[in-house]
């Protein structure tokens, strides 16, 4: 099943622990997975060699968890945008054209998907609040609400008449009085 970002903590909350937030949610899908790919997006500086890292991950977990904690730090160290970046884990050699891997960050973090089975999710919650991070850091894709695109000039009707929509995560969706107040 594929698991959205909650944009409500990851872009909405400027106190968020991000960078806490990604290595934890890595780590733990790392133990389902087999291999990584890492690539800066926005490197801080052309010098920076390599700008790509892939391939297996180790067996031992030990090993595979510094090998993890190694890969995000190097992203956030080197990236010029803290949440620019492409991580990738899976159990196939990644990235696979047109699938989403366990650990999906393509880009930034409105893109940013996992898919995983339910119990590996529940695993995962549970490592969530073990460190403190909200047990609904991902919610099931299909949550998500969607509404027509809001506004009433001409290029939110033309949006509109195409069928774009704007859709809110189940957190900004209760908060939602902020959120659609700035639509408009």
């Amino acid at each position: 099943m594929v698991y959205l970002p909650e944009l409500y903590y990851l872009q909405d909350q400027s106190d968020f622990p991000f960078r806490k937030a990604v290595l934890v949610t890595a780590t733990a899908v790392s133990h389902w997975s087999s291999y990584y790919c890492a690539k800066l997006i926005a490197a801080k500086s052309n010098r920076i060699a390599p700008k790509s890292k892939s391939g297996s991950l180790p067996l031992n977990m030990k090993k595979r968890e510094d090998l993890v904690a190694e890969l995000v730090s190097w992203l956030f160290e080197n990236s010029l945008v803290e949440d620019l970046f492409y991580l990738l884990f899976d159990d196939e050699p990644v990235p696979q054209s047109g699938l989403v891997a366990k650990f999906d960050h393509h880009d930034d973090t409105g893109s940013w998907a996992l898919d995983l089975a339910e119990n590996e999710f529940a695993e995962l919650q549970a490592e969530w609040k073990e460190h403190s991070l909200p047990e609904d850091l991902f919610f099931p894709e299909g949550n998500a609400f969607c509404l027509p695109y809001p506004g009433g000039g001409l290029k939110a009707r033309l949006l509109r008449s195409i069928g774009v929509k704007k859709c809110y995560t189940p957190r900004q969706w209760e908060n939602k009085e902020q959120y659609l107040f700035l639509d408009y």
